[in-house]
């Protein structure tokens, strides 16, 4: 099959806070109209406290964290200390910006004791972009005004997971590459934290004050 026929469909969405960062992503995979997998795992862990998101070619990007586990491996043998997420960030930047055949895209995000916490996305060209709001993947354009009209800094941990929910069903209702359950994570000092939760079925209400108007014809 030709890179043409894979589908680089998905939705993932971060968010950095004060006291962590939070991250959802949709769980289907297609290849062409095939559905291939409907509950696959886009949050890789690279190390205790540092993970990245994929989006585009499953292949390629299990290939690119696979290299980076072992990086990272190599690393923390010959120093004895963990590394540092703008190191691993420009680490995937430079193999996407290398490999310019590959059909990836990547969030990195994660906290470590020099820098706190951290949120960076890496585009399928190498660009990198530090940022508190991240998304990525062909639902993100179907969400730009709700993430807009409702993202606000200072939210506490229940706001950011409703928010993340609410954004990736909303992405999933209208993008037809998106789907399956939603992975949130938690990314603090002292770990990652995960939940798996089903995506929410929104329901259309009309107003009280507006039933008055309805004409049938």
């Amino acid at each position: 099959m030709s890179k043409k026929d894979i589908s680089l469909g998905t939705t993932v969405l971060a968010i950095q806070v004060e006291d962590g960062i939070f991250i959802g992503a949709d769980s289907k995979t297609s290849t062409g109209s095939l559905i291939s997998n409907k509950i696959s795992d886009k949050i890789s862990y690279l190390s205790e406290t540092i993970v990245c998101c994929r989006s585009g070619s499953a292949a390629d990007t299990q290939n690119v964290v696979d290299f980076i586990r072992s990086l990272i491996l190599q690393h923390l043998l010959a120093s004895k200390t963990m590394p540092k997420v703008r190191m691993v960030s420009q680490v995937l930047r430079n193999f996407c910006y290398k490999e310019g055949n590959l059909n990836v895209g990547f969030i990195c995000a994660g906290w470590d004791n020099s820098h706190g916490y951290q949120l960076y996305n890496i585009s399928m060209s190498g660009c990198i972009f530090r940022q508190p709001l991240i998304l990525v993947g062909s639902g993100s354009i179907f969400i730009q005004g709700f993430c807009d009209s409702n993202f606000k800094k200072g939210m506490n941990e229940f706001e950011v997971k409703d928010f993340l929910i609410k954004a990736i069903s909303l992405a999933m209702l209208r993008d037809s590459s998106s789907g399956g359950i939603i992975r949130v994570a938690k990314i603090t000092k002292k770990g990652i934290e995960r939940v798996v939760v089903k995506p929410i079925k929104p329901t259309k209400k009309i107003p009280e004050k507006s039933k008055s108007n309805i004409v049938i014809v």
